[in-house]
């Protein structure tokens, strides 16, 4: 592949995602609980259409039309911003008890309810309810990792039969957690939804200190240590 070929592609890959984190999308998963990109989270077209009463951002920054069209439909105190990127360092599984603690305790009565995988006749037949929104940049990786964990820890299902029916409720763009993320949720499952053998959080379960590990020699060679600043704290503030 030529310098020039190379370069065209990469062009085309921004463009793609670009396109992917401007069209306002958003898409039930299961009855109560939405998957969406960040431009969903202030479309106050889509926030109302939906029921969107809560919300939980995963994003570098703030974005300042939380501020403003969000609260319309998302009180400041149903809203949950997780401060994260979409990196090979990352650490989502630090965040996934109090994410998942965050939608039990805001669960509108068809998320609070479900006992099981809705089947499609269900889903579809399904009223639209007051919901929680969960998005991310483009609605690819981070927010379906979160609802991946949601949904095993809810419904103590295995992570490949929750991957697959998350992918199976959004085929465009495909949900694809990254490598890094999907370790997570391996660890997730292997700890049983609980990383800290101590109430204090001092001492992680081993699978959860093998991540550590592994993360912290990925930190040291990038030449990285676990304190750079994503973002500023406000996004076109």
């Amino acid at each position: 592949m030529t310098e020039s070929t190379a370069e065209k592609n990469i062009q085309t890959e921004r463009e793609k995602k670009w396109k992917m984190a401007s069209i306002p999308r958003m898409r039930q998963i299961v009855p109560g609980l939405f998957l969406g990109n960040v431009q969903s989270s202030w479309n106050l077209e889509l926030l109302k259409e939906n029921h969107i009463k809560a919300m939980i951002s995963l994003a570098d920054g703030r974005w300042v039309w939380w501020n403003s069209v969000t609260r319309e439909t998302v009180p400041e105190h149903q809203h949950k911003w997780v401060q994260c990127a979409d990196s090979t360092t990352q650490n989502l599984l630090v965040h996934m008890s109090d994410t998942c603690d965050f939608i039990d305790q805001l669960a509108f009565p068809a998320l609070s309810s479900l006992d099981s995988l809705p089947i499609e006749q269900q889903h579809a037949m399904d009223d639209k309810p007051e919901a929680i929104l969960i998005h991310c940049d483009l609605g690819i990786s981070r927010s379906p990792t979160i609802i991946i964990a949601y949904l095993m820890r809810k419904l103590r299902i295995p992570l490949m039969e929750a991957l697959e029916f998350v992918k199976s409720k959004q085929s465009t763009p495909r949900v694809k957690p990254s490598r890094n993320f999907t370790r997570q949720l391996q660890v997730w499952e292997e700890v049983g939804y609980q990383i800290w053998e101590n109430e204090e959080k001092t001492v992680p379960k081993p699978p959860y200190k093998a991540f550590l590990d592994d993360r912290a020699a990925l930190l040291k060679k990038k030449g990285l240590t676990e304190d750079e600043p994503l973002a500023p704290l406000s996004l076109l503030d």
